[in-house]
C-alpha cells in the first residue's frame, strides 16, 4: 500500500518495494551532525528521508545511493514532493561504494543490521534493507572497510544500527580504522536498542 507519511518535517511517499521510514530513521534524523555547507553521502538512502533531511539542514550538496533501483525512483519522487533544489540533491544506484567516486564531508548509513538466516529472507528488494547476514554485521563491516576512502579529512560517518549487531564491535572496528568513534544516540525497546554511532576521521 502506498501512503504519505511525515517524519520531522520530511514528507515521504512510500513504495511497496522500499523500506518505510520508522523509529530508526527518526533517531538518525534527531542525531544528525552539523551538515551546513557540507557535502553529504547517504548510503542505503531508501525513501530518501536522510538525504532530504540533510539538504533541509543546509547541506551544500547531497548524494543518495541504494542497491535497490525502486528506492532510487522513490527517493527522487520524494525530493520533488519536499520541493528540494534538484541541483543540490542527486540519487543513483550503487552497491555500497561501487558506483561512487570522490570524497564527502559527511557519510550517513542506516544500515541493514538484522541477523538473518536463509529462512528469514524477504522479497529481494525489501531484503536489502534488513538483511545483515548471519550475524548482522556483514554489510556494516564491508561499509566500514571502504568508508575512509570516501571521506574528506576530518570527515564524519554516522551509522544507525542495533544492539543486536553489537555497537561496541562497530566502535572498535572504527577505531582500528583510524576514527574517533562513540555512540551519540539511542532508543531502547524491549529486546534491542537502536544506536547511532558517530565517527570522526582522524
Amino acid at each position: 500500500m502506498i501512503e504519505i507519511i511525515e517524519i520531522k518535517d520530511v514528507k515521504i511517499k512510500t513504495h511497496p518495494k522500499v523500506y518505510v521510514p520508522a523509529e530508526d530513521s527518526e533517531l538518525l534524523i534527531e542525531n544528525l551532525v552539523d551538515v551546513k555547507n557540507k557535502t553529504v553521502l547517504d548510503v542505503g538512502t531508501g525513501s530518501g528521508i536522510q538525504a532530504i533531511n540533510a539538504l533541509k539542514n543546509g547541506a551544500l550538496m547531497v548524494y543518495g545511493i541504494d542497491i535497490n533501483p525502486y528506492a532510487i525512483e522513490c527517493a527522487k519522487n520524494n525530493a520533488e514532493i519536499n520541493k528540494c533544489d534538484l541541483k543540490k540533491i542527486s540519487f543513483k544506484t550503487s552497491d555500497l561504494f561501487k558506483n561512487i567516486s570522490g570524497k564527502f564531508d559527511v557519510i550517513l548509513f542506516n544500515a541493514p543490521y538484522l541477523p538473518t538466516s536463509n529462512d528469514e529472507k524477504l522479497e529481494k528488494y525489501l531484503n536489502y534493507a534488513f538483511d545483515g547476514g548471519k550475524d548482522g554485521r556483514e554489510v556494516i563491516d564491508n561499509f566500514l572497510l571502504g568508508v575512509s576512502d570516501h571521506l574528506n579529512e576530518n570527515g564524519v560517518v554516522q551509522i544507525l544500527q542495533s544492539s543486536l549487531t553489537d555497537g561496541k564491535k562497530t566502535i572498535s572496528l572504527m577505531e582500528k580504522l583510524g576514527f574517533k568513534a562513540e555512540q551519540t544516540g539511542s532508543l531502547k525497546f524491549l529486546f534491542e536498542e537502536l544506536q547511532v554511532i558517530t565517527g570522526l576521521k582522524k
